[in-house]
Parts: structure tokens; C-alpha cells; sequence
């Protein structure tokens, strides 16, 4: 129900290298559309940087898409394609969720061909706090057993309401 409204981000990064030559980079993320012209949620680290962006959705269209905002602090940004009638995920209620509700997060999992990636779980606690990689603080997190790969940021954790209750940010590691 939710998967029409997910999409994959790729972009593209030119950074300066040794002797400062130009070093072409490229990343992929995950984003889902909340509203039907073309107006899609993701993580600001997931866009920053980049000099371009594209936007894969489910029916492999391809689309430019351009940053309409972004907050660091939150590590949201709001990106927008040329699009209408797109499919739009429904946003749930993360206050409601619980330790031990089912989740799925759906994503770009590792950036790889094919599609995305649906991994199950169980929210596993609630008003957490992390560190991102950047140093940003993030408050009242949701944590959860479901599998998350780097590609998965920006998509979404979905209830079994098939509502969006969280945004995939992180994975703890060591």
C-alpha cells in the first residue's frame, strides 16, 4: 500500500581532490511523496551536497528533482519533482507507536538495481536520543529491530496501519 509513494534517490557530488582536481561521488537515498504534485520527505544528508538529483519511483520513472527546503538540525529535507497525481503515503501518528508494534521499513537499501527493499520488526523503544555521524543531536527517535542498510535513510517506517510513523535515519553500529 505504501511502496507506490517510495521512491530512491541517487545523486551526484563533485568535491575537489588531490591538486584540487574535480572528484566526481555519487550517493543514493530513499524518499516518499506527501503530496500528489510532487512534493517528496527525505534526509537533508541525504541531498547535501549534492549537484544533482534524481528521483526513481516504483514504476522505474525517472525524474530531476530540486531541494524546496531543508533543516540540518532535524536532518529533514522537502524536495519536488514535475509531477501530479503521484501516489502519497499516509502519515500516521508516531506518538501512538509502542515497544513491540510491528514496522516495516521500506528502502534503497545499499543503492542496489532492482527496486526497493521491505525488512520487518518491532519498535523496540521509544524517546530515544543519537549522534548522528555529522554531530547532530537527534531527539525522540524511534528505535527498532527492523533491518536498515545505508541507502534506507529518508524512507519510511511504516505501522501496520500502513501509515508513516518515522523516517529511517540510522544504524547503530560499535
Amino acid at each position: 500500500k505504501v511502496e507506490p509513494a517510495v521512491t530512491s534517490i541517487r545523486t551526484r557530488t563533485l568535491s575537489l581532490g588531490d591538486f584540487l582536481r574535480p572528484v566526481p561521488g555519487e550517493g543514493a537515498g530513499t524518499g516518499f511523496v506527501i503530496a500528489p504534485d510532487g512534493v517528496i520527505v527525505t534526509h537533508n544528508h541525504v541531498v547535501s551536497g549534492a549537484q544533482t538529483i534524481e528521483v526513481v519511483f516504483a514504476d522505474d520513472r525517472k525524474m530531476p528533482a530540486r531541494v524546496l527546503g531543508r533543516d540540518p538540525t532535524t536532518d529533514l529535507a522537502v524536495l519536488t519533482v514535475d509531477a501530479s497525481d503521484l501516489p502519497v503515503a499516509v502519515l500516521g501518528d508516531s506518538d501512538a507507536m509502542r515497544v513491540g508494534d510491528d514496522v516495516v521499513a521500506i528502502g534503497n537499501a545499499l543503492g542496489l538495481q532492482g527496486g526497493l527493499t521491505v525488512t520487518r520488526g518491532i519498535v523496540s523503544a521509544e524517546d530515544r536520543t543519537i549522534t548522528a555521524e555529522d554531530g547532530t543531536r537527534l531527539e525522540h527517535v524511534i528505535q527498532t529491530d527492523t533491518a536498515i542498510n545505508p541507502g534506507n535513510s529518508g524512507g519510511p517506517l511504516v505501522n501496520s496501519g500502513a501509515e508513516v510513523v518515522g523516517i529511517n535515519t540510522a544504524v547503530a553500529g560499535n
